[in-house]
């Protein structure tokens, strides 16, 4: 208790960050409830220390290493992440202000660990600009001319506290290192720089589809030099668990560019064929994303997150479903191939997963159920194809199913998250009780239109596409 008291306040509100971070990676929430409890009381405090009178304490690279880690919390936890983007702008223009955006080699003297740190903070916050940007459908707040900052140094934690003679760091040419997959994602941040512009463009006309072919062959190049570096090191991070989910992260941080560019190109590639090469790709980053659930750690924490770990259920759900039509009308014909047949059934399992992972989402806290209600009318529809059934009653079913099915669930947490003591204030895992819709609730008018997914401008998949996923 002695050595606690004598702690520096940052050092203990790094401290509560890093544990509520790690709490969405420890076990099972459903589990353990009391630390997701904790784990948002913790995110409060340490906002109410971040936003202290007195800011000008808090520039300095400890206020930067909290704030970096305060957004990251926020999202992990959902608490507010659908705004992050804009406490982003302002920890972007406190590193500015401090010169990160300038690389330390230019600012005096400093050791190799000053130096590195300046850097990786950097780019850390480039990162979040970049991740956040996507989600609220904004441009980048910053591009490459903006910062002279090199990436990090390809070297581990441990070689930074080492004297060196000459000063120079000795890096490693391509080894497994603390910032190799920070490095991985730095080197692409000119080409999805580009891809934000033009997916979140906002004035004159849409970007002709050639750039966006050219943009999606950059991103594509990008994901098979992080795939080779996998490959070639994949004893290595085989044995470190940590690695492996370094590896998911970067993963699915590149990714989801490439299927937010080609997104609104894919759903229209049934009136417009020329779109299948982008649907294609969608799919395939789609599948990539789903197998992402296989990571044990990295499934937990798309479970609980917010922001960019939603993916799934939102765009990636929508192409699988799209493909999954698309290959349901092919397979009308009586000459249907074995391979398409066994491809079907492949889509039909991956779409399971998207099902379950949506309902899963639920127990872990989340409260939004339109992707799960959707996914669930989805599935319906494409279950009374291969039986041959009323497409409108399965979707109708389907969707009061699912409705009743979110109402338990929503209900038995709200029940779990109260105050044993009601005089007691909490933070709470889950928001003060709402009345509850009932399945009853719903409206099924627009299922009157008969093939409810067929991609059509009245179609629900459409209505669905065209959504703001925030």
């Amino acid at each position: 208790m002695d050595a606690l008291e004598a702690a520096d306040s940052s050092s203990i509100v790094k401290l509560l960050l890093v544990m509520s971070i790690a709490t969405s990676l420890c076990g099972s929430p459903k589990l353990c409830p009391e630390l997701l409890f904790k784990a948002r009381t913790w995110i409060y405090v340490c906002q109410s220390w971040l936003s202290a009178p007195v800011e000008k304490d808090r520039l300095t690279l400890d206020g930067l290493q909290i704030y970096c880690l305060l957004l990251l919390a926020r999202q992990i936890h959902r608490v507010g992440a659908d705004l992050v983007w804009i406490s982003v702008g302002s920890l972007l223009r406190m590193a500015m202000q401090m010169g990160l955006h300038q690389d330390p080699d230019h600012l005096g003297e400093m050791s190799n660990l000053q130096k590195e740190i300046r850097r990786r903070l950097w780019y850390t916050i480039l990162e979040l600009n970049m991740q956040t940007a996507v989600d609220s459908g904004v441009p980048p707040m910053t591009t490459v001319e903006d910062y002279t900052t090199r990436m990090p140094s390809n070297v581990n934690d441990d070689v930074l506290e080492i004297p060196l003679q000459d000063g120079a760091l000795q890096e490693e040419d391509s080894g497994l290192t603390t910032t190799s997959f920070q490095r991985l994602l730095a080197d692409s941040l000119q080409v999805r720089v580009e891809a934000l512009q033009t997916i979140n463009r906002l004035q004159g006309d849409p970007a002709p589809y050639e750039t966006v072919l050219s943009i999606g062959s950059n991103l594509s190049s990008a994901c098979r030099r992080l795939s080779t570096f996998v490959d070639k090191h994949i004893a290595k991070l085989g044995a470190h668990p940590s690695k492996q989910f370094a590896c998911a992260y970067a993963d699915h941080s590149l990714s989801r560019f490439l299927l937010c560019l080609h997104f609104p190109y894919a759903v229209q590639a049934k009136q417009n064929p020329i779109y299948s090469f982008s649907l294609r790709i969608c799919l395939d980053t789609t599948l990539s994303l789903i197998s992402l659930l296989e990571n044990d750690l990295y499934h937990r924490l798309l479970l609980i997150g917010g922001g960019m770990f939603r993916d799934l259920i939102t765009r990636g759900a929508l192409v699988l479903f799209t493909e999954l039509n698309f290959a349901l009308d092919r397979g009308s014909s009586i000459l249907v191939t074995k391979w398409h047949r066994s491809r079907i059934d492949q889509l039909l399992e991956d779409a399971q997963k998207l099902v379950q992972h949506a309902e899963d989402r639920l127990h872990y806290g989340e409260t939004n159920v339109k992707g799960y209600l959707y996914i669930s009318m989805a599935m319906g529809q494409v279950e009374a194809i291969l039986k041959g059934s009323s497409i409108e009653d399965a979707t109708a079913n389907a969707a009061i199913d699912c409705l009743t099915t979110c109402q338990d669930i929503l209900e038995t947490l709200i029940i779990g998250s109260l105050p044993s003591n009601p005089s007691e204030s909490s933070f709470g895992c889950y928001n003060a009780p709402y009345p509850l819709p009932t399945a009853m609730d719903a409206d099924f008018d627009f299922l009157d239109s008969g093939n409810v997914f067929g991609i059509t401008d009245s179609s629900l998949l459409q209505q669905w596409a065209d959504q703001q996923w925030l």
